[in-house]
């Protein structure tokens, strides 16, 4: 149900788990980040974006897709990512957010 890295016993947060299953949640985001970063490198975009603003979004979605692959990363970035869900909606409106294993027993979580 969790990622193995996350640890229940250690000290885990409510806020720590909800980042795992958000993080879950936005799995399905990561493909059209890759695809959209590859198409990036390959200069599809070349005559729309300066060299300065290709770099910067390639770094932008580098990051994003890191955060996404380590949901032991935690409560801290909750603030961020929650931020990045947002942005990550209104550009693939398409893409549906995948169901996380977490929510059907996060009531245990919260009490």
């Amino acid at each position: 149900e969790l990622e193995p890295s996350v640890n229940i016993q250690g000290g885990t947060t409510e806020g720590d788990l909800l980042f795992a299953q958000k993080c879950k949640e936005l799995q399905g985001f990561i493909r059209p980040l890759t695809d959209l970063l590859n198409g990036l490198k390959m200069g599809r975009f070349e005559r729309g974006l300066s060299s300065f603003q290709q770099s910067v979004a390639m770094d932008r979605i580098q990051r994003i897709v890191g955060v996404l692959q380590k949901p032991e990363m935690g409560e801290r970035y909750l603030g961020t990512l929650l931020q990045v869900e947002g942005m990550l909606k209104t550009w693939f409106p398409h893409i549906a957010a995948q169901k996380s294993s977490l929510g059907g027993s996060k009531h245990r979580f919260t009490k």
